[in-house]
């Protein structure tokens, strides 16, 4: 009888105990399940007021409710929450910037890859050397980051004629400069062939006339190829004013030679060339194309900006005097009378001759034979 009681006891203080744990175990899957309940309430929530007045489209035609098909793909661009990167989904499952497989970020505004000043290569790499070094370039001088969507779509325009030793140095040193800075980028050059003299705007404004045919470029940047940038902070892309990249060159002891110059190298959106009708084509030979632009933007009410000659740092490549560019005597008289064929001479009265187009694996060549005669006929009433 005595065990018998023994016996009931621990059996009501067993049956007791696993009430008790079970009983914790109800709550805690209580809990669990109102919390998880209300997770996917407040998110579902989230999401609707993101989509109602955060979520946007974007439109290469900048109509309202269109997309834009990028890399073959439908990507849709949102405005996240406060305190998060903005992010982009690859479908429309694209919900939650915590989703790694749907959604993808877009590149910072400040890349994390920059190193800031680095001296430049002056070497002249091998074709072999360029090549391996540069693998990961794309046919044409391509190149997109991977694992973010780039917020820059940059050309970059070198005016070039005979100097091949140099264009080896420059790409050894430009392309991973701009991949740092995580650009969606393409190289073109922009070869000037037969007797005509060196036309260094025109071919700028045929550079712009041509990459936009290939690439949808947002951004463009003209370049001498004789300048290696020093400092990766020197961002080569456009903001709402045109901007002179080549402030602090070696040559000029790191200094600005004049408040108004706009030479080597500068960045000008597809907006800020459109308004200004890009440069002169009139001027052939060394010397007035420059500063013929300075004074289209000032016409234009643009306000040049420049890095600080800390960041804005270039190294000048040596060379001599180059055949078919000697100064141009006519560049005074065109720069005084410029303002009367900013919206005749430019973009909108361009006339070359595209004699090929070579698609190399660092970089894109564009030849364009000039008629010196033809292009100083247009609008010629202008210098009468």
């Amino acid at each position: 009888m005595e065990e018998m009681t023994k016996y009931l006891k621990r059996s009501i203080i067993l049956l007791v105990l696993s009430l008790f744990f079970l009983s914790i175990h109800i709550q805690l899957a209580i809990n669990f399940s109102v919390k998880k309940t209300a997770y996917h309430v407040v998110n579902r929530i989230s999401r609707q007021i993101q989509e109602r007045h955060f979520s946007r489209k974007i439109s290469s035609t900048n109509k309202t409710g269109s997309m834009d098909n990028y890399r073959n793909k439908l990507y849709i661009v949102m405005n996240s929450p406060a305190g998060h990167a903005s992010y982009v989904g690859n479908n429309e499952n694209c919900t939650d910037i915590r989703d790694k497989t749907n959604c993808i970020l877009s590149c910072p505004e400040t890349s994390p890859k920059l190193v800031g000043r680095k001296t430049p290569y002056l070497f002249i790499p091998t074709t072999t050397k360029l090549k391996t070094a540069l693998s990961w370039v794309k046919n044409g001088g391509r190149y997109s980051p991977y694992g973010c969507i780039p917020r820059h779509h940059v050309a970059v325009i070198i005016p070039f004629r005979d100097r091949d030793q140099h264009l080896k140095t420059f790409l050894y040193n430009i392309h991973p400069f701009l991949r740092r800075q995580q650009l969606d980028y393409g190289i073109y050059i922009i070869e000037q062939i037969g007797t005509s003299k060196f036309n260094r705007a025109m071919l700028m404004n045929i550079g712009y006339a041509e990459s936009i045919k290939i690439h949808k470029y947002t951004c463009f940047v003209f370049h001498d190829v004789d300048l290696l940038p020093e400092d990766d902070r020197n961002s080569y892309t456009c903001t709402t004013q045109p901007r002179h990249l080549s402030a602090a060159v070696d040559k000029f002891k790191y200094r600005l030679p004049y408040k108004a110059i706009f030479g080597g190298a500068s960045a000008l959106s597809q907006s800020q060339l459109q308004s200004v009708n890009g440069f002169s084509n009139k001027f052939f030979g060394w010397g007035g194309e420059d500063d013929d632009m300075w004074n289209r933007l000032m016409h234009a009410n643009f306000t040049v900006t420049r890095h600080s000659n800390k960041i804005a740092r270039y190294t000048m490549l040596r060379h001599g005097k180059e055949k078919g560019n000697k100064h141009n005597t006519k560049r005074y008289k065109l720069l005084e009378d410029g303002y009367k064929r900013f919206k005749k001479d430019g973009l909108n009265s361009l006339t070359y001759n595209v004699v090929r187009i070579q698609i190399n694996p660092l970089y894109t060549r564009i030849s364009v034979d000039i008629n010196e005669k033809e292009v100083m006929k247009v609008n010629a009433y202008f210098y009468t």
